[in-house]
């Protein structure tokens, strides 16, 4: 176990002041300069994935989202949706080079093996950073990605692309399952080599990625195959204080841009602040715990005390017990009608009732509440139903926001918006920070539009909805 924080401590010491050096370094073996075995491959990209997962990336979607507002530097920028093409150069060169790239060469080195179980891996992880790709660009380059007879890789559509993602979570998920493999415990970063958990990972990845898609008949099955308990959640471990070796939010904010981000007028802040004007508890809900767990301060900030969310330490949600949970709840409310869409609100609920993802240093007995809600709360009037809103349209908006409260500094809450924008009635009324509308997607880099003749025309502009979306 010290072995694998160690190579992890090491790939990260680079990565948050510049992913680059990271990236270029990750194929190196210092004892044959040019090479490496795929289990020797695997902790720098399961590093990659996780500085793609939460940095920047996490950061911008975050303050998009109402999750936090930019107060200095370049944050101010983004707050106001002043970005251009090269905001985004580093977190796409996470995306291609550092992910998708060295997966495809780990799972080959782990193929000519019959590492299958390390195959299987290795199609989780691209999977994991390509869906996050489509999610945030659209339309983005990846049957013909890192194809020699293609220097100028096509745009696959956005569609395309998650359903290509679809089916490399299937052969992940029998490659996972595999028999035939060699031991590679001791560089595995999550789970330490465990495949059960990763399996449930991509069967909550596919939900996450039906979801996005609104095909909530195949959301719903592949949950029902999901992440199963707290413990099975993937999370980013990050083992130490140092510098390099840290959460990224705590890298960013406490360390790289001190006080960039605080929780000012965010529209989260409101919800969960329980002296907040727009606070969203009532007699079975007390948000007080996660409140603190996420922010501080007379004049909000972003928590990065001890066990918080944005601690140094705190391990960061890359698909987790909690998304499953909701998935399931918001798929059976679209698809079975509000009882049993009820019944897995209250399942959800019952697991924060016990803490559930809030770190244990800000529970107290009497902090949080989360009481399971009869029907009779979401009639017109009830506590549950504060907009006047019809019973299931009452629960469908509850459960939107109980997504958009969970998914605080992580890019989920970014793609819920989006995708339920047209749903006024029960979708997350978030603000835009300035104008009349939030961004629709991530500026395609620079370095992209410089490279790439294949990039799209005319270049969509921040503002113009992803296909999904329209």
């Amino acid at each position: 176990m010290k072995t694998k924080y160690l190579i992890v401590g090491i790939l990260l010491a680079g990565v948050l002041s510049s992913c680059k050096k990271m990236v270029a370094g990750i194929n190196n073996n210092p004892n044959l300069p040019t090479d490496a075995d795929a289990p020797t491959m695997l902790p720098g990209v399961e590093t990659a994935d996780m500085i793609l997962q939460g940095g920047d990336v996490a950061r911008t979607a975050s303050t998009w989202s109402g999750y936090c507002t930019g107060e200095l530097l370049q944050s101010t920028q983004i707050q106001a949706y002043n970005v251009i093409a090269g905001n985004f150069d580093q977190s796409w060169f996470l995306v291609y080079a550092a992910v998708l790239k060295n997966a495809r060469i780990m799972r080959e080195k782990a193929r000519a093996v019959n590492n299958m179980r390390l195959v299987g891996l290795s199609q989780l992880l691209e999977a994991h950073a390509v869906g996050t790709a489509a999610d945030l660009w659209g339309d983005i380059p990846f049957t013909q990605a890192f194809d020699a007879q293609y220097p100028a890789p096509v745009y696959d559509a956005q569609a395309s692309v998650y359903k290509n993602v679809q089916s490399l979570l299937d052969s992940a998920i029998t490659n996972m399952n595999s028999s035939s493999f060699t031991d590679f415990s001791t560089q595995e970063v999550f789970f330490a080599g465990k495949m059960p958990p990763f399996i449930q990972a991509a069967y909550t990845l596919k939900a996450r990625n039906y979801l996005h898609v609104r095909d909530y008949p195949s959301a719903l099955a592949a949950a029902n195959n999901g992440i199963s308990t707290a413990a099975n959640s993937w999370l980013a471990p990050y083992p130490a204080t140092t510098k390099g070796n840290t959460n990224p939010w705590y890298q960013y904010q406490a360390i790289d841009r001190s006080g960039s981000l605080d929780g000012k007028g965010a529209y989260a802040v409101g919800l969960l602040n329980p002296a907040g004007s727009s606070y969203r508890g009532n007699s079975k809900t007390n948000e007080t715990a996660r409140y603190t767990y996420l922010y501080s301060g007379s004049i909000p900030t972003l928590n990065v005390a001890t066990g918080a969310f944005f601690y140094s330490k705190t391990s960061f949600p890359m698909v987790t017990y909690t998304e499953n949970l909701l998935i399931l709840a918001e798929c059976d409310a679209r698809l079975n009608g509000f009882a049993a869409g009820l019944t897995r609100l209250n399942a959800y609920r019952a697991y924060m009732a016990q803490g559930g993802y809030i770190g244990t240093t800000f529970l107290t007995s009497t902090n949080h509440q989360y009481d399971a809600y009869l029907a009779a709360d979401f009639n017109a009037g009830g506590i549950a139903n504060k907009r006047s809103l019809s019973p299931a349209d009452a629960l469908l908006s509850n459960i939107l926001e109980e997504r958009y409260v969970a998914f605080v500094g992580q890019i989920e809450g970014f793609n819920d918006l989006r995708r339920t924008q047209k749903e006024t009635s029960v979708s997350v009324p978030v603000p835009p920070n300035t104008g009349n509308q939030i961004p629709q997607r991530f500026l395609y880099p620079q370095g992209e539009v410089d490279g790439n003749s294949s990039v799209p025309k005319p270049i969509p502009g921040l503002f113009t909805a992803t296909p999904v979306n329209e």
